[in-house]
Order: structure tokens, then C-alpha cells, then sequence
């Protein structure tokens, strides 16, 4: 298990150092924004696996499926952090008062995500599942409400200053959102089915 760690950790350190090494090369500012895109690719990642389970139960035994299914809570580790880091470099950026109230109403939709992502990545071990028991499943349901605060998040914030990144972003943001609501219902279907 701990090879495993170390290996994600290089993978996640690399794609990391890439990523800082050509926005320094391209537009220092642009930093945040693909730290903040990687994301929510990572956060998507987590996804995928329940979604295509249920939306496309063909595909539930792919290489891809399995895989990011093994990795889950790796993968959900590293969308918090990247999260953490488009957070602190946009705070630091825009030199947010953080004792000001005010800037929790203006930046809500992150300030949650980066709440739920918290909790989420604190509670992703195996000791946390043991010791919250039922209550672990409950809290990381956490993670369908970041479903639909994250296109919200990146639509009011990219606003009026749209990046190459952002049409993707929000692209594939409601994209998960409507899978979402695809597998949710196609699974009340089944269970009026069967009651």
C-alpha cells in the first residue's frame, strides 16, 4: 500500500511541477486557475466510477473504471489539495480579508467546496471508516452537493474573464451534474421497480 502512496504522490508531484513550471513560462496569473482546473478534473475522477456504473453498466468493468475506482480516495486527496492551492494563491492574489465577513458571502461557492473537500479528504483512510461507521457513508455524501456548488462556483467567478480553461470547466462540471441526476433517477426508478 504505501508503494502505491509513493507512486501516486510522484504522478501528482510531476503533473504539479508541470503545470507551475509552464504558467511561470506563460502567465504567472494563470497559475491559480489551472491548479483550480486540475481540480476539478481530479474531483470529476472521483466521480466517474458510481456514475458510469449506473449510466452505463457496460463499461463498469473497463481498465479506466477499475482503476479510478482502486484510486478513489488518492485521487480525492489530490483534488482537495489543488483545491487548496487555487484557494490560498487566489486569497493571496486578490489579498482577501479573511476576518472581514463580507468576503465569506462574495466567495461562498468556494468556501464550501473547500469545506466539503476538507472534510472529504480528512475522513478518506481507512481508520476514519472504521471509526465513523455508518456516519462516514452519510458525511462523504458530502461530495453531491459540490456537484452542483462547482459549475455554480466557476460560472460566478470566471465571469466577464473567461481562460481557455474555463469553457472546459464548466463544460464538463455540468456534465457530471446532469449523470448525476440521470443515475439518481434511474436508481428511484429501480427501487419503485422492485417495491
Amino acid at each position: 500500500m504505501r508503494k502505491q502512496v509513493l507512486v501516486f504522490l510522484a504522478i501528482f508531484l510531476s503533473i504539479y511541477s508541470i503545470a507551475l513550471l509552464s504558467t511561470l513560462l506563460v502567465n504567472p496569473g494563470l497559475f491559480a486557475n489551472i491548479v483550480g482546473f486540475l481540480s476539478v478534473l481530479s474531483y470529476i475522477a472521483t466521480l466517474l466510477p458510481s456514475l458510469i456504473k449506473v449510466n452505463s453498466p457496460s463499461c463498469r468493468k473497463e481498465k479506466i473504471v477499475t482503476y479510478l475506482l482502486k484510486y478513489r480516495r488518492h485521487i480525492g486527496v489530490t483534488a482537495f489539495s489543488l483545491g487548496l492551492n487555487h484557494g490560498v494563491l487566489l486569497i493571496l492574489k486578490r489579498k482577501l480579508d479573511l476576518l472581514d465577513f463580507h468576503t465569506y458571502i462574495q466567495y461562498f461557492q468556494g468556501f464550501t467546496l473547500l469545506l466539503i473537500f476538507t472534510a472529504l479528504a480528512f475522513t478518506s483512510s481507512d481508520e476514519a471508516v472504521k471509526n465513523l461507521k455508518s456516519n462516514w457513508k452519510k458525511l462523504h455524501q458530502l461530495t453531491y452537493i459540490a456537484i452542483f456548488v462547482l459549475p455554480w462556483h466557476i460560472l460566478d467567478k470566471m465571469l466577464g474573464h473567461w481562460t481557455y480553461i474555463t469553457p472546459i470547466a464548466v463544460l464538463l462540471a455540468i456534465v457530471v451534474a446532469i449523470l448525476f441526476i440521470v443515475r439518481r433517477y434511474k436508481e428511484n426508478l429501480n427501487s419503485l421497480q422492485k417495491s
